[in-house]
């Protein structure tokens, strides 16, 4: 049975507590805004967490803030790359269903998620998704990939889009609608590639290749978020104003979006990375406490997409 779709971070954490509860474990716990955002999914009842770190520090950490970390499994690695390395096997050997990178930088984790031996890795690219509320508060949006793909040609954004797919049917969308997103809507050569990108995508999509989803590019940004802009324009297209997913063109165009959004609209945002045989929830430190919940909710749906099954349209 297809679930409803998510509609609201708050209806997020609603349905990851639904769920029965994957292990996740943290690399390099031993960091105060990872260490309380873990607690705070226990508590949440979101995950049994699994934290690899210098266990002292993640003992004192706990005890300045106050958090209860009774009965939470403690594997002492000080070191934190074997502590990254060590939460990845776990998840390769079956003993955690999640992971979430704590004290540890972002290509040493992504290089233990690679790693050939112990690591996740499925054979297909990894990618970012970050989900927002949107605009009217209706419903959640998926912007990808403003994180690890810097400038991802053809064959690369097939497996960002694909990547996409799965986490819109965690989150109960059946037929997602996908924007791929440029400057203008029709394809100028050479001097935008990204606009072919965008119109082959389509094609792909039409074709029925990546299953079932609906797809359309390239759309400008205006039109993908606003169905009167793209009325005015004489887009007529059933994913502008109603894009599920936005796929950026770069690394550089997701990112100015997503930090848009978080800073200067102040908007919370929920993030994780895919592709690999697990999610991995990569948040930053700046990020709130919410956002750092929202994001392990949203890891908790994904870890559990296997158990929906979404019939391909003819």
């Amino acid at each position: 049975m297809i679930p409803a779709p998510v509609r609201s971070f708050e209806e997020l954490l609603e349905r990851a507590r639904g769920t029965i509860r994957p292990r996740m474990a943290v690399a390099a716990a031993a960091e105060a805004a990872v260490l309380a955002s873990a607690a705070d999914a226990m508590k949440e009842g979101l995950i049994e967490p699994i934290l690899a770190g210098d266990v002292e520090r993640i003992q004192e950490l706990a005890a300045q803030q106050s958090l209860d970390l009774r009965g939470v499994e403690m594997l002492h690695h000080p070191n934190a790359v074997e502590a990254a390395a060590v939460a990845v096997r776990l998840v390769h050997e079956g003993r955690a269903e999640l992971v979430m990178k704590g004290l540890v930088t972002t290509k040493e984790f992504i290089r233990a998620i690679l790693n050939q031996e112990f690591g996740m890795r499925r054979g297909q690219p990894l990618s970012h998704v970050a989900a927002i509320e949107s605009a009217d508060q209706s419903r959640l949006m998926l912007l990808t990939d403003s994180g690890i793909n810097i400038r991802p040609r053809f064959n690369r954004k097939v497996a960002i889009v694909r990547n996409a797919l799965s986490v819109a049917n965690a989150l109960g969308i059946a037929v997602p609608k996908v924007a791929v997103i440029a400057a203008v809507e029709t394809v100028e050569l050479p001097a935008m590639p990204a606009t072919l990108d965008a119109a082959l995508l389509r094609r792909l999509g039409e074709s029925g290749k990546l299953g079932p989803c609906i797809v359309d590019g390239p759309l400008s940004m205006d039109n993908a978020l606003d169905s009167h802009t793209a009325e005015i324009k004489g887009r007529v297209s059933p994913v502008a104003g109603h894009a599920d997913i936005i796929v950026a063109p770069d690394i550089e165009t997701a990112n100015a979006v997503y930090k848009t959004i978080r800073y200067l609209a102040q908007r919370e945002i929920a993030s994780i990375v895919v592709g690999a045989a697990a999610p991995a929830v990569v948040s930053s430190r700046s990020d709130s406490a919410r956002s750092k919940l929202y994001s392990i909710a949203l890891g908790v749906l994904t870890s559990h997409r296997h158990e929906y099954s979404f019939t391909p349209q003819a």
